[in-house]
């Protein structure tokens, strides 16, 4: 059996431009292989629905689950949940049902299986999510995210959002795909992608339907745009027989009634930087250019889109226009952060300057590594204009190499305050970097022989107060050693 995680990622963008979104990655896949389910990640929910609360189901289905292998089992590559005409525990049909409740849960991302559905009256096939634990309150204001289900002739799927209150004030979004096509005699694949604020369905790579956060909600969080559909998920295979929405099997159903499943494979946004590289340090963060990723993994603001409407317009922090040129991240209230990959050439400490400003009151800032704080509040003074900008400075000590550096809002009074860019310079005397750039490169040895040919002091490495050949040998040896 091939079941594998591969390193679910913490959850949590879209609203990105297509062009800043990171990438999806693989996180989680079942192949289906070998000859036993993954009990590691998947569970069996056993009965009619009784000892789950939800009598029925919920919708008067008329099966029985159970973990039997005649009902459920892994063989010749795929999962098989085998709908059976029998008598079993007072029911006249079995099935089986299986869900990833607390081994596998996903928030955001794009979720697909390839499948192969039943056919026949009163059958009911379905590939769906739950919240894991909803904030928002008991089914549906806590949400249902149907990725695919089929009902009774295998000639149409549906994709279906359910919201709104609990029961029975509840509500349903969504659309359905019949291509004309017999769906029960082969497999196809199914595909959700779940983003912030859009949901879009796909058969073999068929968009078919696609909503926005505007056509759903919670009733017990009316502030949230993107509430139910804004915390962990996990997923559902089951097949049911009879039911309020596809009603019973009658004289024409025909049992047993197999739904394989080929595989189920879960991708997710990784964080990334801004434009695939991270920023080199000595050199100068600009405040705009935070790492790609899902809201809550990359960056975080208090309020859902970028009320400043420039740069990166489909992600949720404020980035404004610059009168004087450049972009700043704007009105940073309680608890906003961002997120910058950098590539650290040059340990040690560093003198750091911020562009920031403040109207009408102050603010403050500090700067974290992997929860860490690196440099204690950076106190920004109230400069009397949204874009009258002053330099702060401070000090902060960095590790080398590729890092994530967190730059964490530590103003809790109320106060915001906007930041144009972070100038990070050493600290250390590297007189090997005689070109100034912070950085040391092949670029410094020209800059070396320019100085050399000019007599100039940056040609002066073994510190003799003169500009002899040398030097060069000395150069060498301060480049080689680092800064």
């Amino acid at each position: 059996m091939k079941s594998q995680t591969v390193g679910l990622i913490a959850s949590v963008l879209f609203g990105m431009q297509a062009a800043a979104q990171a990438p999806y990655q693989m996180v989680f896949q079942d192949e289906f292989e070998g000859d036993q389910l993954d009990t590691n990640i998947w569970e069996y929910m056993i009965g009619n629905g009784q000892n789950y609360g939800n009598a029925g189901w919920g919708n008067n289905e008329s099966q029985y689950y159970t973990s039997l292998s005649s009902n459920v089992n892994v063989s010749g590559g795929s999962l098989n949940i085998i709908a059976r005409q029998q008598n079993y525990m007072g029911y006249n049909y079995t099935s089986a049902r299986i869900r990833t409740q607390n081994n596998l849960d996903i928030k955001y991302g794009k979720i697909e299986a390839r499948m192969k559905l039943p056919s026949t009256q009163g059958i009911w096939p379905a590939f769906w999510m739950l919240p894991t634990n909803s904030p928002y309150g008991g089914w549906a204001a806590g949400g249902e995210i149907d990725i695919m289900e089929s009902i009774n002739v295998a000639n149409t799927v549906h994709g279906t959002l359910h919201f709104g209150g609990q029961w029975p004030n509840n509500t349903s979004a969504g659309g359905s795909y019949s291509p004309g096509v017999d769906f029960s005699a082969d497999f196809h694949t199914y595909t959700i992608e779940w983003e912030p604020d859009t949901m879009r369905w796909y058969v073999d790579g068929t968009l078919y339907r696609s909503l926005s956060r505007a056509n759903w909600w919670s009733s017990n969080a009316p502030d949230n745009d993107r509430a139910p559909f804004d915390h962990q998920f996990h997923l559902l295979l089951n097949c049911a027989v009879g039911g309020n929405w596809p009603g019973y099997p009658n004289g024409s159903s025909v049992f047993p009634q197999q739904f394989q499943i080929d595989y189920i494979r879960v991708y997710q946004r990784v964080q990334a930087p801004f434009g695939g590289t991270a920023a080199v340090l000595p050199g100068v963060l600009e405040a705009e250019e935070f790492d790609e990723g899902y809201p809550g993994d990359a960056y975080f603001d208090c309020d859902i889109d970028n009320n400043g409407g420039a740069f990166r317009t489909g992600v949720d922090v404020d980035i404004e226009a610059i009168p004087s040129g450049g972009f700043n991240v704007g009105y940073i209230c309680a608890a906003d952060w961002m997120e910058y990959t950098v590539d650290v050439q040059t340990p040690g400490e560093y003198n750091a300057v911020a562009r920031v400003a403040s109207d009408p009151g102050a603010g403050a800032f500090r700067i974290e590594r992997d929860g860490t704080d690196l440099t204690g509040a950076v106190n920004i003074p109230a400069t009397g204009g949204w874009q009258t900008y002053v330099d702060v400075p401070f000090t902060i000590t960095l590790q080398a190499g590729v890092q994530t550096l967190r730059l964490q809002n530590a103003t809790f009074n109320g106060d915001r305050f906007n930041i144009d860019r972070i100038t990070f310079e050493s600290a250390v005397d590297c007189v090997a970097d005689t070109n100034g750039d912070g950085v040391l490169s092949p670029a410094d040895f020209s800059a070396w022989v320019a100085a050399f040919n000019a007599q100039a002091s940056e040609c002066d490495q073994n510190g003799d107060g003169s500009c002899t050949p040398a030097d060069f040998s000395a150069w060498v040896a301060n480049y080689n050693a680092g800064c």
